[in-house]
């Protein structure tokens, strides 16, 4: 019997689905996202921009073959020569003459030396662009978690309405069917009982609309997080910060703040970059050849040969190209602090906005927690007064009816001050999770 119970327990363990946590969810949710996984992608490649730039600062090898025919090829007569060679010549003997046809293999390795702090800069460009690629990373992480938690504090409203219409409902089976006793024997009028079915019928019609955005909802959950939002354990988090502690929050650490600031210090580096684009480049350079001919192209046989030196290059006039280039650095500098700028305000306004619609949210619950008394208060008082026929049955279905919506309006506007934190927490780029 203890095995049979034993092996139906963990039955019941295995099939039932196990509970995860809202962090849980969301950090699934980055696993399976293809909008953050390209997000990464970007990461990574900003990364390995960031090795080339650093790999340009060492020398390079390269392999190269060139041929090469000449019609005109270059010959040495006896008769060139302007003092007189040996009798033993006949005139016009070719003494000396170079191949029609010329081939070489080259190595070539170069090594940089100084290039005005191009390769320098090209460095720290990258190394911040692979820097803003994570803030933006982190951006998306954010934004994908506030969805995550908007669609699960949606359903669990939808839910919480759901029950109380189904409380309400089974109050009004209750009712209906006390009063299809009394009207059996005469004691209640058939519209106190037809208005009783109105009322459960009307409460049906709206939990049919309920059950269509709750399995909606859990679609959309599910779609984000691959998890039900059943599924999921959830526990209220305390307070919240203030406004002060928020905007300060948001200026000293969202993610697109910090990616707009990377842009400007690159923007800075690249003017520098343009200036030293103007100072001289230099490189050093080894050459291993082997050619036929070779160096001596009067000796026509394969030769192995090694060449090196130094290249120095710098330009010497383009019409101030270099003054139009960082203007338009500037430019786009100037562009870049209007929308620091605008992006500040825009979230200052709407952070603002949060916080008038929470300070709204609390007084309002406290306004609710009495009218739920009341209103309990009113429908018992209101049945009685209905079973004394001391008042209409309107007026009961009416105290029942305005007991329910105050039960509703109150679970709505537990779930809107979860939803505001989430959309707080978003918009001040804020991740719990991470």
């Amino acid at each position: 019997m203890k095995k049979t119970l034993f092996v139906v327990l963990m039955a019941i363990v295995f099939v039932l689905p196990a509970k995860v946590t809202l962090s849980q969810a969301v950090a699934n949710a980055w696993k399976i996202s293809p909008n953050l996984h390209s997000q990464l992608l970007e990461e990574e490649a900003a990364a390995t921009a960031g090795l080339t730039a650093r790999r340009q600062k060492y020398f390079s090898a390269a392999f190269s073959a060139s041929y090469r025919y000449t019609s005109d090829k270059l010959e040495v007569k006896v008769s060139d020569f302007p003092f007189p060679v040996s009798a033993n010549i006949l005139p016009g003997t070719i003494v000396l003459s170079a191949p029609s046809n010329n081939f070489d293999l080259k190595i070539s390795l170069v090594q940089p030396i100084y290039s005005g702090g191009i390769l320098n800069n090209s460095v720290r460009m990258e190394a911040i662009r692979e820097a803003a690629a994570g803030d933006l990373t982190r951006l998306k992480k954010i934004e994908l978690a506030g969805m995550v938690k908007n669609s699960f504090f949606n359903h669990r409203m939808f839910c919480k309405k759901r029950e109380s219409l189904n409380l309400l409902l089974a109050i009004l089976k209750l009712h209906q069917d006390k009063l299809a006793n009394l009207y059996r024997e005469e004691l209640v009028k058939k519209s106190d009982l037809l208005e009783t079915r109105a009322k459960a019928d009307e409460i049906g019609l709206n939990l049919e609309d309920l059950e269509h955005l709750i399995r909606s909802e859990a679609l959309n959950f599910s779609t984000l997080c691959g998890y039900e939002p059943q599924d999921v354990e959830y526990e209220a988090a305390a307070g919240g910060e203030s406004f002060a502690e928020a905007r300060e929050f948001f200026l000293a650490g969202h993610p697109l703040l910090h990616s707009l600031d990377e842009k400007a210090r690159i923007m800075q580096i690249q003017k520098k970059s343009i200036a030293g684009s103007y100072l001289p480049q230099i490189s050093a350079f080894a050459e291993l050849h082997y050619g036929l001919p070779g160096q001596n192209f009067f000796v026509s046989q394969w030769t192995p040969y090694i060449m090196g030196g130094v290249s120095v290059s710098m330009p010497v006039f383009n019409w101030n190209k270099s003054g139009r280039d960082k203007n338009l650095v500037d430019i786009a500098a100037r562009k870049l602090q209007n929308q620091r700028a605008d992006f500040i305000r825009e979230s200052e306004k709407s952070l603002r906005q949060f916080y008038f619609h929470k300070e709204s949210l609390e007084k309002k619950l406290a306004l609710l927690d009495r009218l739920v008394a009341n209103a309990s208060e009113d429908a018992r008082l209101k049945e009685s007064l209905y079973e004394e026929k001391q008042i209409d049955h309107n007026d009961y279905l009416a105290a029942l009816t305005s007991q329910e919506r105050v039960l509703s309006n109150r679970e709505e506007l537990l779930a809107q001050m979860e939803l505001l934190k989430v959309g707080i927490h978003t918009l001040i780029g804020k991740g719990e999770e991470e």
